[in-house]
């Protein structure tokens, strides 16, 4: 990635209002690096909980990581957690995968075979991770490093798109108002305006208007993006 072309992402990514915006803006940017997709993650202060997450990876590779328990031992997720500094993985790599190659090879299927990863810190110290991921390639089959201009362009990328990010999520101060809550919760559960306004005594238009309110908070375009990104921030019971 040529100077010109990093001020350039860098600004793209500062110009992001919502979360959409993060990961449309974010997976062009990747591509001038080679990676075709990303996870981001912010964690709790206790670096438990996920507190926001805005990825590409698809909804089947994320299902499989989640029902197979790869969350509790994911060695690229284990390797930020004990590192500050950017580092290269790739499934080549038998010092890195060790006992673990079973799970890089089924990561390999989807299209995550390699990449970049920066472990971050927010300002009230709580642990993010961004993970720039590429598929398996005839070129990068056998490449173990990154170059030191690609890690410290990976590296600008993630830190620009960790304090956006932070931004546009408020900290984890965003929150949703009693109503809010009690018609994104019954519309995840399938309920239409009509039947969320029979339900709480209220008229159609003003359910409509309640959740058009929740997605423009959410910075999501649709009920069923809403309801995940209020599931991923903790935001309904």
């Amino acid at each position: 990635m040529k100077y010109s072309e990093l001020v350039l992402s860098l600004k793209e990514i500062k110009q992001c209002e919502t979360t959409d915006d993060l990961q449309s803006v974010l997976t062009k940017v990747i591509h001038r690096l080679d990676f075709q997709q990303f996870v981001y993650v912010l964690f709790t202060k206790n670096c438990v909980a996920i507190e926001v997450s805005i990825y590409t990876y698809s909804e089947e590779w994320k299902a499989i990581y989640f029902e197979k328990r790869y969350d509790q031992i994911d060695p690229v997720f284990v390797e930020a957690f004990n590192r500050n500094a950017t580092f290269f993985w790739s499934a080549c790599m038998p010092e890195f995968t060790g006992k673990y190659q079973d799970f890089f090879d089924e990561a390999t299927k989807y299209g995550v075979f390699n990449g970049i990863t920066v472990p971050l810190k927010s300002v009230a110290k709580a642990k993010a991770i961004l993970t720039m991921a590429a598929a398996k390639t005839d070129e990068n089959k056998n490449v173990r490093e990154a170059s030191p201009e690609k890690i410290a362009c990976a590296t600008a990328i993630a830190e620009c798109f960790h304090q956006v990010a932070i931004h546009v999520s408020k900290e984890g101060n965003l929150t949703l108002k009693l109503r809010q809550k009690q018609a994104l919760t019954l519309a995840s559960y399938g309920m239409s305006s009509k039947e969320i306004a029979a339900t709480l005594d209220k008229s159609e238009a003003y359910i409509n208007e309640l959740i058009t309110g929740v997605l423009h908070k959410l910075g999501t375009q649709s009920r069923t993006a809403a309801v995940r990104r209020a599931l991923e921030l903790g935001l309904l019971d």
